[in-house]
C-alpha cells in the first residue's frame, strides 16, 4: 500500500542513472536495492531511460526522491536578526528578490537555516526557476516516476553523515561527469553548498588531447588506467591543468566560506571527503591533497549494517548521492527544502487511495456490522432474563401477600415489607418460639418457686442468649434453679456457671446463661 510504500532515491546524472531503495522499518530502515543503469545511448530520451530503469530493476516510485541540478540553482547566504519560521517563510523570497536576474513570479525559491543563534538566523536561499522545474516534473510524470520531493542538489549531502562517519568540519565533494558539487557540513549539520562545471568529463576531454584519442577510447582509458601519472610532473599537461582547475575550485569555495567556518564550533576543515564515479580514479585523493593541502579522502564504509541487499562489491562511493536523496524521504531526514510548490504541489490521488483501502474498509464495516449484532443479540437476551426475573418477583410477592395486587415494582416493595418487618422484630424483641422479651421474663418468674432463696442481681437479653447473675445463700439453690429452668423447652440449654464465695453477703454468686437457639436437628 501506498501509505506503507519503500523509499527511492533516484540520482539523475549525466553518466549515469542510480537508484537507492528504503524500506522504512520500526527501527530504522534498511537498503534492499541499489541499482546503477550508464547512459550509453545519449540520445535516448530521459523520459524512456527513467522508465526503463525502473521497470527493469522493478523499483518502488510510490514514494520518489529527487534533486535539481546544483548547475541550474542559483544559491545566497541571507543572515536575519530572527529565527522564527513563519516570519522567515514572508521575508526570504523578498530578499531574494531584490538582486535576483528573475521576477519573483519566474521562479521558486526554498531556504534551510544553516546557522545562527536563538535570536539570529543565517539563511541559504536557493532559487530555481519554474521551467527548469517544470520540464523535470514533466519528465518524470511521462516516465511514470514523479517525484514526491525535489530537492536542490548541494546541502542534500549532508544526509550521509547519518550513516558514514562524518563528524567535525569536512567539505563533501560530489565529482560526477558533468560538475561538481560541494556541500560544507559541520557536525552533519549543512552549512553552504555550490556548485562548478568542471568533473569527469572535462577529464575525458584533456585526456583525449594528450593522448589524440577518441572521446570513447578516452574514456575507457580514463577508468581502465587513470588519468594521474607516477608524479605530477608525469601527468599529461591538458589533464594535470585539468586537475589544478579542480583543485582551485575547491580552494576558492573553501575560501568564499572562511567566515563562517571560522564560527563553527565544529573548528576547522578536518578533511576532504571524495565521492562520485570520478572519484574512483586512482590516486584522485592523493592529488587533490597534494594540491589543496587539506587531508582527503574517500567516502569510507558505513557505520551501519543496511540489510542483505548490500553485497560486499557495492560501492557507496557512486551511490552516495543516491543514498543521500533516499534519507531526504526518511524520518531521519536534516533538511526541508522542496521544489513542489504552488502549482507543482503534491495533490493526492485520493481515488487511488479508495481502492487501495477499499478491502479495510469493506473488512471494518464488516466487523463494526457483527458488533452491532453482537451487542443487538446481547441486549435482547439480557432483556428477556430481565422479564423473567421480574415475573418471578410478582410471583414471590403475590404468595407473600395473597389477595394483594401486585406493585409496579414488585422487588422494592418486598424490601420495604423486610425493611419493615425487621424493625418490628427488633423492636417487640421476637425470640425462639415466637416469645417476646416480656414472655420471657414471665416465664422465668413463674419457674422460680417463691421458697427458693435467689436473687438476679443483672439479667439481660442480648439476640437468642439470656444471661443472669444470680446470689444466693447455699450450692443447693443453684443446682435446683437451673432444674426448674430446664423445665422450660426453650429454657433446656440453661446453664449454670462458676460458683463463687461473696464475701460482702456471706452467701453464694453465679452466673446462669440460657441459649434459645435450637440445637442441629431440632425445631
Amino acid at each position: 500500500m501506498a501509505l506503507l510504500s519503500n523509499i527511492l532515491g533516484l540520482d539523475i546524472g549525466s553518466h549515469s542513472l542510480k537508484a537507492v531503495e528504503f524500506r522504512q522499518t520500526l527501527r530504522g530502515f534498511e537498503a534492499i536495492a541499489m541499482r546503477i543503469l550508464p547512459r550509453s545511448n545519449s540520445d535516448a530520451p530521459l523520459a524512456e531511460l527513467v522508465q526503463h530503469f525502473v521497470h527493469m530493476h522493478q523499483l518502488s516510485t510510490d514514494h520518489t526522491v529527487c534533486a535539481l541540478a546544483g548547475d541550474r540553482l542559483s544559491t545566497r547566504r541571507l543572515s536575519f536578526p530572527f529565527r522564527d519560521r513563519k516570519r522567515l517563510t514572508q521575508v526570504v523570497p523578498f530578499e531574494v528578490d531584490a538582486d535576483s536576474l528573475f521576477d519573483l513570479e519566474d521562479v521558486l525559491v526554498d531556504w534551510e537555516i544553516v546557522g545562527g543563534d536563538r535570536n539570529r538566523a543565517d539563511v541559504a536561499a536557493t532559487v530555481a526557476t519554474r521551467a527548469d522545474v517544470s520540464e523535470l516534473l514533466g519528465t518524470l510524470r511521462e516516465a511514470h516516476s514523479e517525484p514526491r520531493t525535489l530537492e536542490a542538489e548541494g546541502l542534500i549531502l549532508c544526509h550521509l553523515s547519518t550513516l558514514f562517519d562524518l563528524d567535525g568540519t569536512r567539505l563533501l565533494i560530489d565529482l560526477g561527469h558533468r560538475k561538481t558539487t560541494c556541500c560544507l557540513i559541520a557536525d552533519g549539520r549543512p552549512v553552504s553548498a555550490r556548485t562548478f562545471p568542471i568533473a569527469g568529463a572535462a577529464l575525458t576531454e584533456a585526456l583525449a588531447r594528450d593522448r589524440a584519442l577518441s572521446a570513447a577510447d578516452a574514456e575507457r582509458a580514463k577508468c581502465e588506467d587513470g588519468v594521474i601519472g607516477a608524479s605530477v610532473t608525469e601527468t599529461l599537461p591538458a589533464t594535470r591543468a585539468t586537475l589544478d582547475r579542480i583543485a582551485r575550485e575547491i580552494i576558492r569555495t573553501l575560501g568564499s566560506l572562511e567566515s563562517q567556518i571560522a564560527a563553527l564550533e565544529s573548528g576547522p576543515v578536518k578533511e576532504l571527503t571524495l565521492f562520485g564515479g570520478t572519484a574512483r580514479l586512482d590516486r584522485l585523493d592523493e592529488y587533490l591533497a597534494a594540491a589543496t593541502g587539506f587531508s582527503t579522502k574517500r567516502l569510507g564504509a558505513p557505520m551501519q549494517d543496511w540489510g542483505k541487499a548490500l553485497t560486499t562489491d557495492t560501492d557507496a562511493t557512486v551511490f552516495a548521492p543516491a543514498i543521500a536523496l533516499a534519507m531526504r524521504g526518511t524520518a531521519q531526514s536534516k533538511t526541508r527544502m522542496d521544489f513542489r510548490q504552488d502549482e507543482f504541489a503534491v495533490r493526492l490521488d485520493l481515488g487511488r487511495y479508495r481502492r487501495e483501502l477499499a478491502w479495510p474498509l469493506a473488512l471494518a464495516v464488516s466487523a463494526v456490522i457483527l458488533a452491532l449484532v453482537n451487542i443487538g443479540t446481547a441486549t435482547a437476551l439480557e432483556s428477556r432474563r430481565a422479564r423473567q426475573m421480574e415475573q418471578q418477583i410478582e410471583q414471590l410477592y403475590t404468595e407473600a401477600f395473597p389477595g394483594q395486587a401486585p406493585p409496579r415494582n414488585p422487588l422494592a416493595a418486598l424490601r420495604e415489607e423486610i425493611t419493615s418487618a425487621t424493625s418490628r422484630a427488633e423492636f417487640l424483641g421476637v425470640y425462639r418460639g415466637n416469645l417476646s422479651a416480656l414472655d420471657l421474663l414471665t416465664e422465668i418468674s413463674k419457674l422460680v418457686p417463691k421458697e427458693l432463696d435467689v436473687v438476679f442481681d443483672e439479667l439481660s437479653i442480648d439476640r437468642q442468649i439470656i444471661r443472669m447473675r444470680v446470689h444466693s445463700q447455699s450450692f443447693e439453690s443453684a443446682d435446683r434453679l437451673g432444674a426448674e429452668l430446664a423445665k422450660f423447652p426453650p429454657f433446656a440449654q440453661a446453664r449454670i456457671g462458676s460458683i463463687e464465695s461473696d464475701p460482702k453477703s456471706g452467701g453464694k454468686r453465679f452466673d446462669v446463661t440460657i441459649n434459645l437457639a435450637p440445637r442441629e436437628g431440632s425445631v
